[in-house]
């Protein structure tokens, strides 16, 4: 018998929309992404604005009723970072579920980083050994370590890419000082504890990454399957971040690959990224398509039907 399912994934910078059904495997049959920068300035007063929770709003019940007309009743719905931190977030979650009757489960940092690494391990063939998935969003980054299945440490960090942009890209183009800002802001926040071992692979899981690899390809229109599986060099996101820091926000907008409404984040996501596989020690990043909804997926098509028993997973020990 065939099931179908949507998730309604919720960020900081955009809202991620997938539609998928299983009869002998699961098929996607819908994914799109959605920028409303629920967001924006929530660092400085500590509420999403009455404008993004407008646009957030309407975009979520457009969402639904798309849902709906597929034929899709089963509507599972995820919050990010900014519902951890906005102190109005209970306000937007009652307003989801008045107006379209679906709630919203609040995912914790590990619970983001947990799904993340299912989605990207489950989707990247030819993977075994031990390895770190990154998921740097607009308030948060997320690192996981595992070997296979095993996850073995999960770490959340409260600094994504809406957040450096906010305060520290005060210039447009940026200046050398908002680059300084942004790294002393990463350095100090994304602490990482020593590896006593060689990572085997560092999976990029997010829309920073996904928006390096489209601009290495140079292509206009996206294209899942491209971009899903590039290598990127540590030497190609350096020359990313100096390409993006050279240009104004209006001419990132003209560069191929860079999609909309991410050309004012995208040197902060970069900058993210050179930093983690710096610590980590890795020259390259392989980059997933897949990202925290397709966890989700794999969650509610899995035979106890419950999207989040996974999270109720310790992590094991690290041999």
């Amino acid at each position: 018998m065939k099931k179908s399912i949507a998730i309604i994934e919720i960020g900081t910078n955009s809202i991620k929309f997938c539609i998928a059904s299983k009869t002998n495997g699961i098929i996607t049959t819908k994914d799109s992404v959605h920028v409303t920068r629920m967001g924006e300035n929530v660092h400085q007063t500590g509420q999403i604005s009455s404008s993004a929770m407008e646009r957030s709003l309407k975009k979520i019940e457009e969402l639904y009723h798309q849902a709906r007309k597929a034929g899709v009743f089963e509507i599972v719905a995820i919050g990010t970072m900014i519902f951890r931190h906005a102190a109005n977030a209970d306000i937007f979650i009652q307003k989801i579920k008045s107006q379209c009757g679906v709630t919203i489960h609040v995912l914790s940092g590990n619970d983001e980083a947990r799904l993340s690494y299912l989605a990207a391990i489950s989707s990247m063939n030819g993977i075994s050994g031990y390895t770190v998935v990154l998921d740097t969003g607009g308030g948060s980054t997320e690192l996981t370590f595992g070997k296979d299945q095993d996850i073995y440490r999960s770490m959340s960090f409260d600094i994504g890419a809406v957040f450096l942009t906010d305060n520290c890209c005060v210039h447009d183009p940026v200046t050398h000082h908002d680059i300084e800002c942004m790294v002393n802001e990463i350095n100090k926040t994304i602490k990482i504890q020593p590896i006593n071992r060689a990572v085997n692979y560092l999976i990029g899981s997010c829309g920073a990454i996904t928006t390096m690899a489209a601009v290495k390809h140079q292509i206009k229109q996206y294209h899942s399957n491209l971009i899903h599986g590039t290598r990127l060099t540590r030497r190609d996101v350096q020359k990313q971040i100096q390409l993006f820091a050279s240009k104004t926000i209006h001419q990132r907008e003209q560069i191929s690959g860079i999609q909309k409404g991410r050309a004012d984040i995208v040197l902060a996501g970069a900058c993210i990224v050179e930093c983690v596989m710096e610590k980590l020690q890795c020259d390259q990043i392989l980059v997933c398509d897949r990202g925290l909804r397709y966890g989700v997926i794999n969650r509610c098509f899995a035979p106890d039907n419950d999207p989040f028993s996974y999270l109720q997973v310790q992590c094991r020990c690290e041999p």
